[in-house]
Order: structure tokens, then C-alpha cells, then sequence
């Protein structure tokens, strides 16, 4: 499609949709020749910029459908800005964040219909990282036409997920003179690994709530017992500047702005270059200070941590409207009869998982609790899990399937399964964890049950779900939540662990 938006630029979406042969066309197997009836609308990664394949769908006889998210990968990450003019680049930020996945699934929809002569009678979407953040705007947006979601480590919010990622380097910068390498910042996640590993009740490598480890770098200080050898020791600024990160990003005030990546992931310290060239991880999480200062030749390095919160603030209230994802509600897919199954990996080194465990909270919170939202929304940690997949800890096995036999035949997935090599274990919703029985091997998921309460302690909820107000991220108070009121909160509960 073609044409001119708020943001005076030129807009286009490149969509992509595989149909599985008709009858009349060879296809076989089905009343519609290789098609199943259904549609699996695919989420991109990243910033998106090209579309992706959709063999996963069309091979299983689904419909399939991908979007460029209405850019350019050349144009990544300065689709957002229009630096002649220094503004936001509203079409385009439009297209990225809903527009075209609007295109998406109901051109796949329609197209389907035309081909094989009768509507599809489902519509799901599957996606993760980005395509999770995209699953859960089409489900606030337009939920009403889709049966299931698969959401995936959804990057909720890049002005906060991004500008976090980019205070840890400003601490490295400030706190240790930017020494602290990822492979020192590995060392001390191994180490708090080991330390806090048997609070599960397995030792396995596995942290099942890396919020309940208070593990200190300081232990990596060269010459402590205990500590690695040169080169993977640290000096006492270093593993300051490492506490600080595990303790979750804080503005002047003291008052945390976003959860923490915990201690069982590898949150890169080390200092990117500037925005302007999509090149490493850390550059691209940059971008978000250009886009903030909506000028991709700024370079955040020039100033001090203090600045930081300033920055973010301004980013809350001015990007954020447009490019973040805040509906705590998702009333449409709940009044649909529509399902969400969300998961995330507690070791995700981009995307902190808490702030996913802070959003279901929150929507829970919404409808009365947790038990509320069961029937229609479920969120699975996978402990040791990189992002989407990956890492030391089994990922869930086809968690696609599950959603579809929640959907058509009504079976809830109580738990979903979970594998790395040899060894298995089941994924429980959220706040129950995976429990070892007490007997047999602990890489057979059949020794283990589903239970306990990740969120039954108020320290735990206090120091992960009381964060700054948003849009006054650079002030002292703290929002209340459903969960836990600041002023029930002690000094140690809310201030650095």
C-alpha cells in the first residue's frame, strides 16, 4: 500500500502470504485441498524491516502471513526520526507499531477467502520479542478477530526496555570507566547462579525466581575467596557498577524506574557506540536516545548518569505514546472468548522478563486477580531461557499447539512442556513454579508438579512491581499497585539490595 501519513514520508507495507494449495490447484489431504481452515499470522523480530518466511505456518497446512512492519532494514533505526525536520516520523512509527499488522492479518484473511471460496474458521497470531509486543497490540486493538495468541517475550516497551539497556552501559561508563566486559558480567551471573541455586529446591544451574537471589558481585573482587582469577575478577567499582544493575534502574531519587534484569542473565554492560549505525545490540538499544532527542547524530556518551532519568522522562512523554505498549485491560479478546498464552525466559538478556511478570500482574490485577484471568490469559516463565530461545534452561516445546487445544477444544494448558537436551521439565503459569516431587531424576519433567506462589512474598513484589510513576520517571514517588502500597513497603524492601 501506498500513502502519505502524519509523518509527511512517504508509507508503504510489504506483506507476505502463503497459501497452501486449493483443490483445484494439486493441493491434498483437506476438504480444502492442503489447507486446514486456519490462519497463523507470524510476528517479526527485532526492528522488523524485512518480512519474514512463513514456511512455519504453510507446512502445517495454515495460512500464513508476514509483514516488513512498513520500513526498510536500511532504514533501521532511523525510521523513527525525520532528521531534516527533527521530528517523529509519525506514519512510519504507525506502521511499525500497528498499521501493518492491521494489513497483515486481514489481507491474510481475505486472501484466503477469495482463494479457497470460504472464510477461515480460526485466525491465531505467533509471534515473539517484537512479533509478542505485536500479538498483544492486535489483541488490545482488534481482538474481537482472532481466536488465539501466542506472545512471546513481548518488548512492551522500548522507550523504557531500550533507555534501561542503555543505563547499564552509563553505569559501566560512570561507576567502573567502562571496563566491565561481558565476560566479567558472565562470570558474576555464574557465580550468583551458584549461590542461588538450591532456593528451588534443585541444583540444577536454574534459578526458578532470580528475584529472590541477593547474591553481591562484590564476592568477584579480586583476592576474595572464592573469586575467578585475572582476567574475570573484578575491582570494587566494578562490581558496584554490577550490583547496581541487578538492582534494577534507578533515577536521583533512588526510586527504581524499571524492574531489574535479575541475576540469571547476561544484561550487557558494555559500552555501545552511538545510535546511529544499527551494528551491535547496545547500538541498537542507542537508538532510543536519538529517538527521544529525535536527532540520530546525538550522542548520549557526552553526559553524565545523572542525565539519564531526564532523558527518560522526556521519552515517556513524548515517544512513548506512540511506540509503546500500556492497554493493562485487553477487553476484547477477553469478551471474543479469545485466548493468550504469553511465556518469557527469566534468563533474557535483551528484554527483561520482570517487566512481563510486572504486566500480567497488572492485568490481573484489573480483572480481580490472577484466578480471574486464567480462564483466558496465561503467562509461563522458563527459568535459565534466553530470548525466544536459548540459553542453559529447557524452552518450551511447540507452545504453539497448546494455544490451538486451549482454543478448539477447550483444554486450559496447566502447564506447557519444556526441554533442553535430555532433560525436561514443565512450565507452570505464572505465580506457580515447577516443584521437584522429591524422588526420581531432576531431568524428568513427570518428577516435578506445578504450585507454590512466586508473588507470595511482599519483599519480592515490593522490590520488582513498585516502580516510578509514569511520565515523572525523574521524581521520587513511587505508583502504588493492586499488589503493594509504597508506604507498606519497607526502607530495605524498596531501596538498593
Amino acid at each position: 500500500t501506498l500513502a502519505f501519513g502524519p509523518g509527511l514520508t512517504p508509507e508503504r507495507v510489504v506483506l507476505r502470504i502463503g497459501l497452501p494449495l486449493n483443490a483445484k490447484d494439486g493441493g491434498t489431504g483437506r476438504a480444502n485441498g492442503a489447507w486446514n481452515g486456519k490462519v497463523r499470522n507470524l510476528g517479526g523480530g527485532g526492528m522488523v524491516g524485512s518480512v519474514g518466511a512463513v514456511t512455519t505456518a504453510t507446512n502445517t497446512g495454515y495460512v500464513g502471513s508476514s509483514t516488513d512492519s512498513g520500513h526498510t532494514s536500511a532504514e533501521n533505526p532511523g525510521f523513527v526520526v525525520i532528521q531534516a525536520t527533527h521530528q517523529l516520523n509519525l506514519g512510519k512509527i504507525e506502521d511499525f507499531f500497528s498499521e501493518s499488522l492491521r494489513l497483515q492479518y486481514q489481507w491474510a484473511l481475505r486472501l484466503a477467502q477469495a482463494y479457497y471460496g470460504t472464510p477461515a474458521t480460526r485466525n491465531y497470531w505467533d509471534g515473539c520479542s517484537t512479533g509478542g509486543r505485536q500479538g498483544l497490540v492486535l489483541a488490545s486493538r482488534y481482538g474481537e478477530d482472532f481466536d488465539g495468541f501466542l506472545v512471546g517475550a513481548p518488548h512492551t516497551s522500548h522507550t523504557k526496555t531500550s533507555a534501561s539497556a542503555m543505563w547499564r552501559q552509563w553505569v559501566n561508563k560512570d561507576v567502573a570507566a567502562g571496563t566491565v566486559t561481558d565476560a566479567k558480567q558472565q562470570a558474576a551471573v555464574n557465580a550468583a547462579v551458584a549461590a542461588c541455586d538450591a532456593q528451588d529446591g534443585v541444583v540444577d544451574g536454574l534459578l526458578a525466581d532470580p528475584r529472590q537471589c541477593h547474591f553481591s558481585a562484590s564476592a568477584n573482587v579480586c583476592g576474595q575467596p572464592g573469586a575467578p582469577a585475572a582476567p574475570l575478577c573484578l575491582t570494587a567499582g566494578e562490581a558496584q557498577a554490577i550490583d547496581m544493575i541487578w538492582d534494577g534502574a534507578r533515577n536521583d531519587h533512588g526510586t527504581r524506574v524499571w524492574p531489574s534484569g535479575g541475576r540469571a542473565a547476561l544484561n550487557s554492560m558494555e559500552v555501545g557506540d552511538n545510535c546511529g549505525a544499527a551494528v551491535t545490540n547496545n547500538t541498537r538499544n542507542n537508538a532510543i536516545a536519538c529517538w527521544i532527542q529525535k536527532d540520530m547524530t546525538s550522542d548520549w556518551r557526552a553526559g553524565p548518569l545523572s542525565n539519564w532519568d531526564d532523558l527518560m522522562q522526556l521519552g515517556t512523554n513524548s515517544l512513548s505514546p506512540y511506540i509503546d505498549f500500556r492497554d493493562f485491560t485487553l477487553e476484547k479478546v477477553k469478551n471474543k472468548g479469545g485466548k493468550i498464552l504469553m511465556w518469557h525466559g527469566n534468563a533474557d538478556p535483551l528484554i527483561n522478563y520482570q517487566q512481563n511478570t510486572y504486566y500480567y500482574q497488572t492485568v490481573a490485577s484489573n480483572y480481580g486477580g490472577v484466578d480471574n484471568l486464567k480462564p483466558w490469559f496465561r503467562f509461563f516463565v522458563a527459568p535459565g531461557v534466553g530470548p525466544c530461545s536459548g540459553g542453559v534452561g529447557p524452552n518450551p516445546v511447540d507452545p504453539f499447539s497448546p494455544v490451538v487445544n486451549w482454543v478448539e477444544s477447550g483444554n486450559a494448558p496447566d502447564s506447557i512442556p519444556a526441554a533442553a537436551g535430555a532433560r525436561t521439565r514443565p512450565l507452570c503459569p505464572w505465580p506457580q513454579t515447577a516443584i521437584y516431587n522429591g524422588s526420581g531424576s531432576t531431568d524428568d519433567a513427570a518428577n516435578f508438579h506445578c504450585g507454590g506462589n512466586l508473588d507470595s512474598d511482599r519483599g519480592t513484589r515490593c522490590q520488582n512491581y513498585l516502580i516510578a510513576k509514569y511520565q515523572h520517571e525523574s521524581e521520587a514517588d513511587y505508583q502504588a499497585t493492586a499488589l503493594d502500597d509504597p508506604a507498606a513497603c519497607g526502607p530495605g524492601e524498596l531501596g538498593p539490595q
